[in-house]
């Protein structure tokens, strides 16, 4: 009897315990939840108009698609590039240093449009220290940059040679492009600046500049008169 009434007890001791440790309704109600403070319940009515909000000023798929073929369209910075397509004869002159003469060279270029008047082609062919050159350029148009850009490549080297700059200038008909290219004598890098300037529909004329020592220098002057 005895031994009865200590385990009853215990098992007393253990329910009251339980009563005060655990929170009211335990048993049968679970984990009790957090109730919100006054900044989330604050909160919870202002997240559906913000989402709202935000899906209203998401663009459509329409127009982000008509952004998309506006930004590929070829514009007037475009067209200002047509008096360079045709059939060329060169005449380059080359500088080694300030106040010395230049070397002069002939040859010969293409350039036409492709990609729907997007980029415009360049395919150079000359003489370099008396061995057959070889140069193509893409040019073209950048209507997000707001810019022209250009690439260059030629068989005298295996980069590519990239360039920028900004719209061409109307009351002159000249456009320039900086860029970077390494001088293959130090192996450092070096800035560049290349000018072209649009005479007339049958005459334009390149020039090219070097940033060598913190001086530029006029590297080339290519002068192109149309064939055709």
């Amino acid at each position: 009897m005895e031994r009865r009434t200590s385990i009853a007890r215990f098992f007393l001791s253990t329910a009251l315990v339980a009563a005060l440790v655990c929170p009211a309704g335990f048993a049968t109600a679970g984990p009790a939840k957090k109730s919100a403070t006054k900044t989330e319940a604050k909160a919870a009515p202002e997240a559906k108009p913000a989402a709202e909000a935000s899906a209203a000023a998401a663009p459509s798929q329409e127009e982000m698609m008509a952004a998309m073929m506006k930004n590929a369209a070829p514009g007037p910075e475009h067209a200002a590039l047509n008096p360079l397509v045709g059939s060329w004869k060169t005449t380059t002159k080359m500088w080694n240093a300030p106040g010395t003469e230049p070397t002069v060279s002939a040859g010969t270029c293409e350039r036409a449009w492709t990609m729907g008047n997007r980029y415009l082609v360049a395919n150079y062919k000359g003489v370099f220290s008396q061995m057959p050159f070889e140069g193509m350029e893409v040019l073209g148009y950048d209507n997000m940059k707001k810019q022209y850009v250009s690439s260059w490549v030629d068989n005298m080297g295996t980069g590519i040679m990239m360039s920028q700059g900004g719209a061409m200038d109307p009351s002159t008909k000249t456009f320039s492009l900086g860029g970077n290219m390494v001088d293959p004598a130090t192996g450092k890098e070096m800035t560049t600046r290349e000018v072209t300037n649009i005479i007339d529909n049958n005459t334009y004329v390149m020039s090219m500049f070097a940033n060598m020592g913190g001086q530029e220098m006029k590297m080339m002057e290519i002068t192109f008169s149309r064939v055709k």
